[in-house]
């Protein structure tokens, strides 16, 4: 009798086996899945080939790569370091007693994802069905990213003291910097892990440059994995051409906007940047208001069609062979240096000389320039620009210090 019990014990374990693997029971095979097995404990919380498999294809959503091996296997290790950091962010944060309401996790993903807070719902069902994502973890990812903003305004945002002292310093190094050039680059570092080992940081720069070859952008690629600065056009990533490394100094200065260097082998790894932008010191309060008048034919630019038209008028209609657009208020800085130079020197109401730029020719008619900063606003730009220089870095060597000590433990490696 008992014998029996026995076997019909281990039929029905065997049905239950069939019932999973074939998904009848749809709830609990999924919870299976998602504990496949054990990469990494991180303070004594563990992550799974599930958590880490759903942040890959999270990743490769962002990017707009292909799901396949190749490209898993080029974001996994920057992925999983990521993953970790987020559990030490977390963790931390719990024990601050940090938390969030659910209101404020949605204003937060709708903040990031640009959608409207009321379409909450819509946007997880939007996840899940049309990108095939589990949102419960994009959500655990948004809640961890949240709490961790909470911990550092509370830890931090109290103890960054503005003098006028460091105003004053800043204004005054500011007028020896004028007429200088600064750049805004984004620069990779892919650290060696041993010293005078070049193997490992050299293959994962190949790694990084063939996600660069399926045409994803250089600033993307770094911001979602950490290689990069964060901000890259804030104005507190821009550097002065006197405090750059001689060696990336002499690229840059070689480079086009947009270009992208080739590897730069230094003492502990390689670097590669990417110019982003390049503009003269003291520039980016200058605003400049004018008409570009364009022709692809440098023959069919008459002045006589075009030398009456106003800075007053919003359209302009002269022929089919030049066409004509008012721009306002363009930031010096941010303006082609071909056309800033030939605006630097007019008057309002004159016209250029004919540029050729881009594969088409234009003249420009200055309507106005304007300084756009008085000395309250730029020294309150001042006041914020040091503030988040130093609350970044407090944030970075705060998280560093948790990385170094936290109880790291990794499974089969």
């Amino acid at each position: 009798m008992i014998y029996k019990k026995v076997i019909v014990f281990l039929k029905f374990i065997f049905l239950i086996f069939i019932f999973y693997h074939y998904g009848f029971f749809k709830f609990q095979s999924k919870s299976i899945e998602k504990f496949e097995g054990l990469i990494v404990s991180v303070n004594s919380n563990v992550l799974t080939t599930y958590d880490l498999s759903e942040r890959i294809k999270l990743a490769l959503k962002a990017l707009d790569l292909e799901d396949n091996i190749s490209n898993r296997d080029n974001v996994r290790e920057k992925v999983l370091e990521l993953l970790i950091i987020e559990k030490i962010k977390k963790s931390e944060a719990a024990k601050e007693n940090i938390n969030h309401t659910k209101d404020e996790l949605i204003d937060f993903a709708s903040l990031l994802y640009n959608f409207p807070r009321e379409q909450f719902e819509e946007f997880k069902l939007f996840i899940n069905k049309e990108n095939s994502i589990d949102v419960d973890i994009l959500m655990e990812q948004l809640s961890a990213e949240l709490m961790w903003k909470k911990l550092l305004q509370k830890k931090f945002s109290s103890k960054i003291i503005i003098s006028q002292q460091e105003i004053e310093k800043i204004l005054n190094d500011e007028k020896k910097k004028q007429g200088k050039y600064e750049y805004n680059f984004t620069e990779v570092f892919f650290e060696n892990k041993t010293n005078n080992d070049w193997s490992e940081s050299k293959k994962k720069l190949k790694n990084f440059v063939s996600l660069l070859d399926q045409g994803i952008s250089f600033n993307n690629l770094a911001d979602k994995y950490g290689f990069g600065n964060e901000n890259q056009d804030s104005d507190v990533n821009w550097t002065i051409e006197d405090n750059l490394d001689i060696q990336v100094k002499k690229i840059l200065t070689e480079m086009k906007e947009g270009d992208i260097s080739k590897e730069i082998k230094v003492s502990d790894g390689y670097k590669i940047v990417k110019l982003n932008r390049k503009r003269i010191f003291g520039y980016e309060m200058l605003k400049y208001s004018f008409i570009k008048i364009s022709s692809f034919e440098i023959e069919d630019l008459d002045f006589s069609k075009f030398s009456s038209i106003s800075c007053s008028d919003d359209k302009f209609n002269i022929n089919d062979k030049i066409s004509a657009i008012k721009l306002t208020d363009v930031v010096a800085n941010e303006m082609v240096n071909v056309y800033l130079e030939k605006l630097k020197k007019l008057e309002n109401g004159k016209f250029s000389t004919v540029i050729s730029h881009d594969n088409q020719f234009s003249v420009l008619k200055l309507c106005n320039k304007k300084n756009e900063l008085n000395q309250v606003e730029k020294r309150n730009k001042i006041q914020n620009n040091l503030y988040a220089k130093k609350f970044n870095q407090l944030a970075s060597t705060f998280i560093a210090n948790l990385r170094k000590n936290a109880n790291i433990k990794y499974f089969n490696k």
